[in-house]
C-alpha cells in the first residue's frame, strides 16, 4: 500500500487566489472605493485582534469602527433608515435588514430631512441610495461576535432583525 503525501500550494498560487477575488470585488460597477487611511500604520485591531466599535450620533445612530482591517465579501443594497430606532440599515432584496458597522472616520448626517452618513473619502450617501459594499456579515444578537470591544450604546447592532450585522470595509455609492 502506498501513502500519499499532501503538500501545502505555494505562496505564489495563494497569492494569485487573492488577487484574482480582488479583481472580481473591483468590478462591482466600476469599483470599490477603499476606505482605509492612507497610512503605513497598522490599526490597533491589527496589532491586538480587537476591533473598537463605537455609538455615534443621535438621529441617526450610527456605529463606527477603529480599524481598517477588511473582509472580502460583496454585497450591493439600499440605505434604509429605521425612525423606531433612528438607526440606518442595510436593505438587501429578499433578506431582512442588517445593522451596519461602517468605516473608520465615518460621521452620521442630515440633510434635507435625509438621514445618513458622510463617509471619508467618499462623500454622503443618504437614506434611500443604492450601495456596493465589501466586508463581512457578522451575527450580532443580544451578544457581540469575539475580537469587538464595544464604546457605547449599540442597539442598532443588537436590535437587528435575525441579529445580522454587515461591518462595512469598503463602501461606494452608486445610485440616489
Amino acid at each position: 500500500m502506498r501513502l500519499l503525501r499532501c503538500r501545502p500550494r505555494p505562496t505564489g498560487t495563494a497569492i494569485l487566489a487573492l488577487l484574482i477575488l480582488l479583481a472580481a470585488c473591483a468590478s462591482l460597477d466600476g469599483g470599490v472605493a477603499v476606505t482605509a487611511p492612507r497610512t503605513g500604520q497598522p490599526s490597533d485591531a491589527a496589532a491586538s485582534g480587537i476591533d473598537h466599535v463605537t455609538a455615534v450620533g443621535h438621529d441617526p445612530k450610527i456605529v463606527v469602527r477603529s480599524s481598517t482591517l477588511n473582509f472580502l465579501v460583496a454585497a450591493r443594497g439600499e440605505l434604509n433608515y429605521n425612525s423606531a430606532n433612528r438607526c440606518l440599515e442595510l436593505m438587501i432584496a429578499g433578506s431582512p435588514p442588517a445593522g451596519l458597522v461602517w468605516p473608520k472616520g465615518t460621521t452620521p448626517t442630515q440633510i434635507n430631512g435625509k438621514r445618513g452618513v458622510t463617509v471619508p473619502d467618499i462623500g454622503n450617501i443618504l437614506q434611500g441610495s443604492s450601495m456596493a459594499l465589501v466586508g463581512g456579515f457578522e451575527k450580532w444578537g443580544k451578544s457581540k461576535p469575539f475580537g469587538y470591544k464595544v464604546d457605547g450604546d449599540i442597539d442598532c447592532l443588537t436590535h437587528a432583525p435575525n441579529g445580522d450585522v454587515f461591518v462595512i470595509g469598503s463602501v461606494e455609492k452608486v445610485g440616489v
